[in-house]
């Protein structure tokens, strides 16, 4: 984690998180308006899941925390059909269409016309967008594979698997106020960005790749 990054030694979690969600309003602010191409969007969208990444860095050195348990083939969260602003799923497909091979590439719009039963960028057992990977997947996290497996790494009995998970819980609410604060600037600047199924908003994109 660069310098620049790092959260103040003596800041709370909560006045981290509120100076890190200012700086993405302002920069929303200051970009969306005025992005005049395809490319302007994404790059927008890269800055902002570039923030996401230093906050999700920053925030252990803050609260108290222990170590995830998910990786490769831990894919329960891949099975949930989840909603994104629309310009992550833009970037999601740019992604693809930029690091798939073309048989990846055809198994992906295979995939996009057909019922979901997992999102259509899962591949062996991983995300294969996992740098682009939309801001609602960044929240998602287990501390125990098998009660992740049982269901329990939602909103259930342990409140997202119980207090030792408090960082983790915490990135997880950034992210999601995060979001409605993008859909709320952008109502305000009359641009239409109300949630999309990630599906849905993939195989229309693959159809007609203009954001």
């Amino acid at each position: 984690m660069s310098s620049d990054s790092a959260a103040p030694e003596a800041a709370s979690p909560l006045a981290y998180m509120r100076q890190k969600m200012n700086q993405a309003d302002a920069m929303f602010r200051r970009d969306r308006p005025v992005a005049g191409s395809r490319a302007d969007l994404l790059l927008l969208a890269r800055r902002i899941l570039s923030l996401c990444d230093e906050v999700a860095d920053a925030l252990p050195h803050l609260s108290p925390v222990v170590p995830l348990a998910c990786g490769k083939g831990c894919d329960t969260c891949c099975h949930s059909l989840v909603q994104v602003n629309p310009l992550f799923a833009a970037l999601a497909v740019h992604e693809a269409r930029q690091t798939f091979s073309p048989e990846r590439l055809h198994i992906l719009q295979e995939r996009l016309t057909s019922p979901p039963s997992a999102c259509p960028f899962l591949f062996d057992g991983s995300c294969s967008i996992y740098a682009a990977r939309p801001m609602v997947c960044r929240g998602y996290y287990s501390l125990n594979l098998d009660l992740c497996r049982q269901g329990e790494f939602c909103e259930k009995s342990l409140g997202y698997q119980g207090e030792h998970a408090h960082a983790h819980h915490q990135f997880m609410i950034f992210l999601f106020a995060l979001e409605k604060r993008l859909e709320a600037i952008e109502a305000e600047l009359g641009i239409p960005g109300e949630p999309v199924f990630l599906n849905m908003a993939a195989r229309a994109l693959m159809d007609e790749p203009a954001p």
